[in-house]
């Protein structure tokens, strides 16, 4: 027998292939390391005494009594859930008919009104709740003209009514985005089986439309409910004397450094928003439909004269609400002298020059954090979110359900957990850079895990598989075939992932330090000490830094801002 008809007959035994094993380890030390043993350590501390660790022999509930005895907590649990409901309610509200107007109704400039609802999403949080003192505050430039012209007089803008309007006119955009891009998915054979019927267009509306649309409704008002329980800086600004659960939490960090009593309301705070998300969830399962058939063609779209009059005003009216906030923080940085007057006397550039020098060590921080955070998240969600769809294990839930959990925890208890669990000890992060860059890891991981789980889906596991046969490494199949497949949905996901992180404030105010102060903290740290022009200035800049960063991503990877948010 030859050589060559020995190696033709006899497989050659190929080398054990580590790599699927070193990502699967990777894995699970990072879900226990930065999830789980965060999480179960601000559980035992919030049992613990103040300025104590836990000990069964030690453990106590008066972190929790005092939810019962304090006026304070339990005014501030009430305002939570009011506060939480009520924006849930009317920002879902508010997004229905612009969402199916944008999706159903022959208008104009589509891709700017989409591209335009995304601006109240990548906004410092602080400074946009401040516009509206400009806008409604007791000398502000609406209040004054109101009472001027029309003898009006404006709600108080601190309390409820300022919180609960900025909140819903911030977070609108996710449902609104998740019911525009169903609507204009829907098979038109539903629409027109029932025209056939007999139905009218109202009854149409009613009975198709409008359930069909529940689902990603609902999808977008959980987020918009997560958003609202875990807010902080629109709280922080607007609330007045109506303190909510992430504000108090702060206090007890920065004004106690209670740990354990920060435990505690981050518990209650968690438990309230699973109760909210298992609602939504038991109601959505009720309504689960197949929406997209094989066809290509798209419902055909509105248009009667008197539907586009009346669309494009409650489309470009609720815009242009939105982005009030955003207008007014750009108008009042050239305010250079605002005297308590109605209007301020001196424009220039004058608070750019000022912050200029300032605002560089916060921008290069918080570009620099959200880079780092943005690299793990994409190099981790990759790995994992490649294991979630293609391997089949036990347990494979809990990997799903352990990556989501910080998505549906408040910024704020994130910040709580990693600082109470990494604030001492034999790992003390606290006041580092890398304890910043894991709350924002764990916070935004599922952006795209979520995206990698879609993208690997949609490829045929026979190319990976043909890949193996001609004898690639998992490895060397992962380099050539499958990245590059599903690059799109990974920068995609990244994209959203650095931008929403340049601004982020609920798990910043809890984990920054001296040195590592962000524009988001630049911003609160001007508006603490009434520096409201500069702060603007700041924000400004942000904004336009944002904005420039994801155009010039967008361009790259060939989307549109709304396919990235949608």
């Amino acid at each position: 027998m030859s050589a060559s008809e020995t190696s033709i007959g006899t497989p050659q035994r190929r080398r054990p292939d580590i790599l699927p094993y070193i990502a699967g380890g990777l894995t699970i030390f990072v879900l226990l390391a930065f999830l789980i043993y965060p999480i179960v350590t601000t559980l035992a501390n919030s049992f613990a005494p103040t300025g104590e660790t836990f000990g069964i022999g030690t453990a106590t509930l008066d972190n929790f009594q005092r939810f019962l005895t304090s006026s304070m907590y339990q005014k501030a649990l009430v305002n939570t859930i009011v506060i939480g409901i009520t924006v849930t309610v009317l920002a879902t509200l508010v997004a229905l008919p612009a969402a199916y107007f944008v999706a159903r109704v022959e208008m104009p400039f589509k891709p700017l009104i989409l591209s335009l609802s995304i601006i109240p999403l990548i906004s410092p949080p602080f400074i946009g709740a401040y516009a509206w003192v400009v806008l409604f505050g007791r000398s502000g430039i609406f209040t004054y003209y109101l009472q001027e012209w029309f003898d009006l007089q404006m709600p108080p803008i601190y309390g409820y009514f300022g919180v609960i309007l900025a909140m819903v006119l911030s977070h609108f955009t996710f449902v609104f985005l998740f019911v525009q891009g169903a609507l204009v998915a829907v098979d038109p054979h539903l629409e027109e089986s029932a025209k056939v019927m007999g139905a009218s267009r109202l009854r149409v509306l009613l009975t198709v439309v409008l359930p069909l649309a529940i689902p990603p409704m609902l999808a977008g008002a959980m987020i918009v409910l997560i958003e609202a329980l875990g807010e902080f800086g629109t709280p922080a600004i607007l609330g007045g004397e109506v303190y909510v659960l992430s504000t108090l939490m702060y206090f007890q960090i920065h004004g106690y450094f209670n740990l354990n009593a920060a435990s505690a309301i981050a518990l209650v705070n968690v438990a309230i928003t699973l109760v909210a998300i298992l609602f939504l969830i038991r109601i959505n399962k009720k309504r689960r439909f197949v929406t997209v058939g094989s066809t290509t063609r798209r419902a055909p779209l509105h248009t009667g004269l008197g539907v586009k009059i009346v669309a494009n005003l409650y489309v470009w009216g609720l815009l242009a609400i939105a982005l009030l906030p955003q207008a007014v923080v750009v108008f009042t940085s050239f305010a250079e002298r605002w005297p308590g007057t109605v209007w301020p006397t001196r424009f220039g550039w004058g608070n750019y020059v000022y912050i200029f020098s300032r605002i560089v060590e916060p921008m290069q921080n918080s570009l620099i954090l959200a880079a780092i955070a943005t690299l793990a998240c994409v190099v981790f969600g990759t790995l994992t979110g490649y294991v979630a769809e293609r391997k089949s294990f036990a347990g494979k839930w809990a990997l799903d359900l352990t990556i989501m959990l910080p998505f549906i925890l408040p910024g704020i208890v994130t910040g709580v957990a990693l600082l109470v669990t990494f604030n001492s000890g034999p790992i003390a992060l606290s006041g580092t850079a890398l304890i910043m860059v894991i709350g924002y890891f764990v916070r935004r991981i599922a952006y795209i895990y979520r995206s990698v789980v879609a993208a690997v889906a949609q490829i045929d596991p026979k190319m990976e598989e043909a890949s193996t046969v001609a004898g690639a490494t998992w490895g060397h199949t992962m380099h050539r075939i499958t990245v590059p497949l599903i690059a799109p949905g990974i920068l995609a996901g990244a994209i959203i992932v650095f931008t929403t992180l340049i601004s982020e404030m609920s798990t910043t105010v809890m984990l920054y330090s001296a040195r590592w102060k962000t524009v988001s903290i630049a911003i609160y740290e001007r508006l603490e000490t009434q520096e409201t022009a500069a702060a603007a200035a700041i924000g400004s800049v942000t904004i336009a830094v944002t904005l420039l960063l994801v155009l010039a991503a967008t361009r790259i990877i060939g989307k549109s801002m709304s396919e990235l948010f949608s």
